[in-house]
This record gives C-alpha cells, structure tokens and sequence, in this order.
C-alpha cells in the first residue's frame, strides 16, 4: 500500500511499481490508510510522514500496536532527511526510511528486502501475497503469478512529506 498526499507523487509511484509486478493500494490520507491495513492486510507499506489528516508516524506507531496489522513492514519515504527524522522515524516503528527524491533501485531493493523472505520458497517471481492466492492466480492466468504489493503511499519527489 502507498500513502501519498501529493496525487502526482501517487500516481507516479503506483505506476512505476506496477510496471515491475506489484498490485498497489493507495491512499492520499493516514486515517484510511490504518482501514484500509486492517480490511487488506497489504504485504508491505511505503509511508509518507507529512499527510493532511495526521502525521504519517503517528500512522505508523497506531498500525504497529494493532495486532492485526503490528508484522506489516512500514517504510517511511520523506523529503524529512536529516538524521533525526530517520531516528524518529525507525523509532514510531519505521522498518526502514527513504529520504527524497528517492532512486527507484534504491526502493525496489529496499522493498524486495521485507518481501523477499515471503516469496523465496516459490520460485524467481515475487509472491507478495499467500502462496494459495499465487497459486490459484497461476492457474487462471497464462502470464504466471501476480505480484501484489499493498502499500501505502509514498512520494517520489522532494515535494511534501
């Protein structure tokens, strides 16, 4: 899942994601974002930290202590770069922090980082969701499994957040 509030950041980041296999859920508001966690339990979050409706670690610290979504891993992704943002960021519960204009490498090898343990024992693909819902997508589709990644959204720039 992406939380985002800048809707071109959104966009820009749900495509290029999808371009490399991945499913994505997004949002432009935390408050859905901890919903919309809860109803999909999305394999992964890229978090942005300025949203309109509440700070995007104060997300995080709410989506860590619900034993319902408290093991989705949580980047945060934020033009916040300095030192102590990453610091406060890690410690709201953070599983990683990306500082803008972010690298698509660096992101994709940050994300493959918390979802590869998921999908290893199946294959080259990523298998971002249970191994029966992959297998039941092979099996309908030709072009083989579906990647899905839920993740909330995140900016790519160095706009807000």
């Amino acid at each position: 899942m992406v939380v985002e509030d800048n809707q071109l950041s959104l966009t820009l980041l749900k495509q290029l994601l999808e371009v490399h296999g991945y499913e994505i859920l997004e949002t432009l508001e935390g408050l859905k974002a901890i919903d919309i966690a809860r109803d999909e339990q999305p394999d992964l979050i890229l978090m942005d930290i300025r949203l309109p409706d509440i700070c995007g670690l104060d997300v995080t610290r709410l989506l860590k202590q619900d034993d319902q979504t408290k093991t989705i891993p949580i980047i945060a992704v934020s033009a916040l770069a300095t030192p102590e943002h990453e610091k406060k960021g890690l410690e709201s519960g953070c599983d990683a922090y990306i500082a803008k204009p972010i690298t698509l490498d660096n992101l994709l090898r940050t994300i493959e980082s918390f979802l590869s343990p998921v999908h290893s024992a199946v294959g080259s693909k990523p298998m971002l969701r249970s191994q029966a819902e992959t297998s039941m997508r092979t099996s309908v589709q030709d072009n083989g499994p579906v990647h899905r990644l839920k993740i909330g959204a995140a900016s790519l720039g160095s706009g807000s957040g």
